[in-house]
């Protein structure tokens, strides 16, 4: 990709590498900050002496003297000379990187962010509590079987005169298979199979042993309170607004992550440009001093200017050690968004950025289009609203709790009964009988299905705490909360709009503040130009020239921090309309991640 920063003229070395040179008008090649077509400074051209700077002045040949002075001072200067072209190789960034460096592009950064970032994972995990919250929530409306089974024994005394025997022993087995659910109309249900065997040591046990079955339906339906699919169902829907809250929730901390590991990338692209702008400072500052001792050997310029020029250099050498460490904490900031560990093969290299700090003005932002947009896609105010629409649901609730508690009840039940029957003499000497019922156990199932047995009862049941204020309280409180999500609301849609008007008029100031920083930089490119030239004839001091070596220095330092911060600004504009996911191509869909 070309790049449309207009301070460095590209030249291609391979895909995804570009490596920005500035040529002279000597044919000299030096890492610079300049703008084609403009006058640049070139160190080989300052290296001229003074009678080489002034080509419509005819000059004098020096004299043997000034010949031999300068003879017997070469070897000083060469050192110079050799001691600025060290460090010029040192400041240039070498073509191809070494092992010990990494080529990363913002698009390599965000994919590893999201797949290493622990507050991701974290966020995940979170959103994938609430799914289960919900299947909890279900859970209420799944039926319930119940089985049971039990024996027992009684044995005890009978007060009876007639009784035969005086002794009674009784023995019971019974065993039940139910099914029971709550609908979500507020309906429950219960379907139960009883069966029993009775066996009796007494005389008058018409079947001896004795099954009985019974196949019985109980439901209870609400008429008032809890009635309802939607009173059922709240914890459900709330359930479900909460997921919908967390997954807002992740997507909004996904934002924020990839905004921040954008701005630090960025941050990185300037602090190491930053430093070749340090650095042909101090280029510049010794290639000052070996001019001046030049001009002192030769009686020119006093000794005191060398000394200025040597404590610039040192100034400009500071500079330099800071710029380092910037870009050492501005990597590990950007290594510890991106979850790698510092003392790991890859958290050991050096991060060199691919995408260069290019200025590239787009479209024209309409304010109203931004603010709508915001309004529907931020997250933090799509939780706002899911907040208000559960605190909507908790206010219904309450409402049908102030009802009257009325079911209507009902039961249906089968029976069966048989056994072995028994003849039995009649009271007052009369006949022997013998129960009709007689059969096995396959009996009692008959007679229970057969229908012709049965039972049923229905009834409504009515209760009211008199006053009910409990329920009066829980209203009231659960329309207050709802009136205070609606004001939640509307403060962070205020909000909304002020922060992307702000962030709007922040693209544009930062589109102005790159215009005027380029023009202040070429000028004062052009002001450093005109004074060295003034110096080369005496008409300026060191002095002079330094201080317009320190403004151009802080005119392209600044130049790059304006267009830095115009890309900071895009990344924060996107941010504020939520569009940062697909501004870069990124789908999120923690759903199909839990499944």
């Amino acid at each position: 990709m070309r790049p449309h920063f207009g301070l460095f003229r590209p030249v291609s070395l391979c895909s995804g590498l570009v490596l920005l040179l500035v040529v002279s008008s000597a044919g000299a090649t030096s890492i610079s900050l300049r703008e084609a077509g403009k006058p640049s400074y070139d160190a080989s051209s300052s290296q001229l002496a003074p009678s080489d700077r002034s080509s419509n002045q005819k000059k004098p040949s020096p004299s043997p003297a000034l010949q031999s002075l300068r003879a017997e001072n070469q070897i000083a200067d060469d050192s110079i000379i050799a001691h600025s072209k060290q460090a010029e190789a040192i400041t240039s960034p070498p073509d191809v990187p070494s092992s010990n460096e990494r080529l990363i592009g913002l698009r390599n950064v965000l994919s590893i962010t999201l797949q290493n970032n622990v507050a991701i994972a974290v966020q995940e995990y979170q959103t994938g509590i609430r799914h289960q919250e919900i299947t909890g929530q279900d859970a209420s409306f799944d039926p319930s079987i119940v089985i049971e089974g039990r024996a027992s024994e009684s044995e005890s005394q009978v007060a009876s005169a007639f009784a035969a025997p005086d002794v009674s022993n009784t023995e019971r087995q019974n065993w039940k298979l139910g099914l029971s659910q709550k609908l979500i109309t507020g309906t429950q249900y219960e379907l139960n199979y009883t069966g029993f065997r009775d066996e009796t040591n007494s005389a008058f046990a018409g079947l001896n042993p004795q099954y009985t079955s019974r196949v019985e339906v109980n439901i209870t339906h609400p008429l008032l309170k809890n009635f309802g699919i939607s009173t059922n169902k709240k914890d459900i829907f709330i359930a479900q607004n909460n997921l919908d809250i967390s997954e807002f929730e992740f997507q909004s901390r996904v934002i924020d992550i990839i905004t921040n590991a954008e701005n630090t990338y960025w941050d990185l692209v300037f602090t190491r440009e930053d430093l070749k702008v340090k650095e042909q400072s101090v280029t510049r500052a010794l290639d000052l001093e070996r001019r001046v001792r030049a001009q002192v050997k030769v009686g020119t310029l006093a000794p005191i200017e060398i000394l200025q020029a040597q404590s610039e250099v040192a100034s400009r050498e500071e500079g330099v050690l800071l710029a380092q460490k910037a870009i050492a904490d501005t990597e590990d900031q950007l290594k510890n968004i991106m979850n790698i560990n510092f003392d790991s093969p890859e958290g050991l290299k050096t991060f060199k950025p691919l995408d260069p700090a290019d200025f590239q003005v787009g479209k024209k932002i309409i304010l109203n289009e931004a603010i709508t947009e915001a309004l529907e896609s931020r997250p933090d105010f799509l939780v706002r609203k899911k907040e208000l629409a559960s605190q909507d649901i908790t206010v219904k609730f309450n409402e049908n709790q102030l009802y009257p508690s009325l079911d209507l009840v009902g039961t249906f039940g089968l029976n069966g009964l048989s056994g072995t029957a028994a003849p039995l003499q009649g009271f007052g000497g009369g006949g022997v009988a013998t129960s009709r019922f007689g059969g096995n156990y396959g009996e009692s199932l008959d007679d229970a299905f057969s229908g012709n047995f049965k039972s049923w009862e229905v009834g409504l049941l009515l209760s009211y705490p008199i006053g009910n204020r409990a329920a009066k309280s829980r209203l009231t409180a659960s329309r207050l909360q709802a009136s205070q999500r609606l004001l939640e609301i509307k403060d962070l849609e205020k909000s909304i709009v002020v922060e992307v008007r702000q962030a709007s008029r922040q693209i544009v100031t930062d589109i102005k503040r790159v215009h005027s920083a380029r023009v202040a930089r070429r000028l004062a490119q052009e002001k450093l130009v005109a004074e060295e030239k003034k110096f080369a004839v005496g008409l300026s001091t060191s002095f002079k020239v330094l201080e317009f070596q320190t403004d151009l220095a802080e005119q392209e330092s600044r130049e790059l921090k304006a267009i830095i911060d115009y890309k900071k600004s895009l990344s924060n504009f996107k941010k504020v309309k939520a569009s940062t996911l697909s501004a870069h191509n990124i789908s999120l869909d923690s759903r199909m991640k839990r499944k």
